[in-house]
């Protein structure tokens, strides 16, 4: 690893932790094992469905970052109800070139497409969000969501923990 990110990156101790997760199973695994079936706990109700469908508008929130920087009054305030809504956003006009999306896309699939055992050498501790697998999973009756996860904090960079990371970032 090249020294601009070792200089970037503050001590372990220094990051945040977060309320521990249980161990759930890999999505894909099951999927592999029994397409078929689906457990209990990745099932909603329609009761489920409609609470989310109350709290959530039919589109993923869009922030024109262009329009953001720029200093668009009505952007910044779209942002902010994007974030206290809904707590993501889609992002266009980033001037992110084409080729590297494609390639984080690849890299990404490519990721996924590893054995388990593979995959699992970046497993998420149950007290942090970073690396591979389930974020959050507080409950065994909890209701989850059909997915498996790599989750990668970016910046601030001294948050960054590479050990998580499937590839060099360079690469990523």
């Amino acid at each position: 690893m090249g020294s601009y990110m070792d200089e970037n990156i503050i001590g372990e101790d220094d990051i945040p932790t977060y309320a521990a997760s249980l161990l759930v199973p890999n999505v894909q695994e099951m999927v592999r094992k029994n397409p078929l079936e689906v457990p209990q706990r990745y099932i909603r109700t329609q009761e489920d469905v409609a609470k989310i469908n109350c709290i959530l508008s039919p589109e993923i929130p869009t922030i024109d970052l262009s329009s953001l920087l720029g200093g668009c009054r009505d952007e910044l305030e779209k942002l902010h109800e994007a974030c206290q809504d809904w707590g993501f956003f889609q992002v266009v006009n980033h001037g992110m070139p084409r080729q590297v999306m494609r390639a984080m896309n690849e890299v990404t699939a490519q990721f996924f497409d590893l054995p388990l055992e593979e995959k699992n050498k970046l497993s998420m501790p149950s007290d942090d969000i970073q690396g591979y697998g389930h974020a959050y999973v507080v409950s065994e009756d909890q209701k989850l969501d059909w997915s498996d996860a790599l989750i990668l904090i970016i910046y601030p960079n001294h948050f960054r923990r590479l050990k998580y990371w499937p590839t060099s970032p360079e690469h990523f």
